[in-house]
């Protein structure tokens, strides 16, 4: 299903968020209520070079890439190709319990420098949902190491984020199927897919998502169920 117009009630935003918000209305697959947003790998290479685009247009030029595992150190990794910039160092933490449920945040592998003065630094992640995980990250991991300055950087935002990054290029209030955890989510999704759309479209959708052939998606299901 297309949204046509996503949250006319956020234009107090401001002009750049409805852009991204609009940016964004694209193909949402609505399954027992919740939203899902795929993501190619194609589409994500489309995705970072817009965010590089608005991070060249700040002028700001971090020295060190934070990338927030899993899903930001990848993003942080084919940034740091478009913009030209290789000093990566990771942060492990999680608050995901499920799709859709977040829990408090749990930082499992700290950054590994402990002095970050003099240094401008980008924390990415790839998507600010409530913004906890980027607000935690700098405000536990980089602003105790005395940097120079700090920005944030995400591919997509939530429209109820209350962190909202320094960079970012889409809105959407869909749960985003991002190509590096496609197999994660479609464990995660499988029951409600064929509980709501029933066993032959569900496993279509499911394999879909995969990029596999359906007989490939039910040899998933299977493996589920044992």
């Amino acid at each position: 299903m297309r949204v046509e117009e996503p949250f006319p009630e956020l234009e107090r935003f401001g002009k750049n968020f409805i852009m991204a918000l609009r940016a964004s209305c694209m193909e949402i697959l609505e399954v027992g209520g919740s939203k899902y947003l795929k993501i190619s790998w194609k589409r994500l290479e489309e995705l970072i070079e817009a965010l590089a685009e608005k991070i060249l247009a700040s002028s700001y030029t971090p020295d060190i890439l934070v990338g927030i595992l899993r899903g930001g150190a990848t993003v942080a990794h084919l940034l740091s190709d478009v913009l030209g910039l290789y000093t990566i160092y990771p942060v492990g933490c999680s608050s995901y319990i499920d799709v859709g449920r977040k829990g408090e945040l749990k930082i499992y592998s700290p950054l590994a420098l402990k002095d970050l003065s003099g240094k401008r630094v980008l924390v990415v992640d790839d998507v600010a949902d409530d913004g906890g995980t980027l607000k935690g990250v700098v405000e536990l991991e980089v602003l105790p190491r005395n940097p120079l300055e700090v920005r944030t950087a995400t591919l997509h935002i939530k429209p109820w984020c209350r962190f909202k990054p320094d960079y970012y290029v889409e809105v959407t209030d869909a749960w985003i199927i991002y190509p590096w955890e496609k197999y994660e989510v479609a464990r995660q999704v499988a029951k409600k897919f064929i509980e709501n759309l029933g066993w032959e479209k569900g496993l279509a959708e499911l394999a879909d998502i995969l990029g596999k052939e359906v007989k490939e998606a039910e040899k998933l299901i299977a493996l589920q169920r044992k």
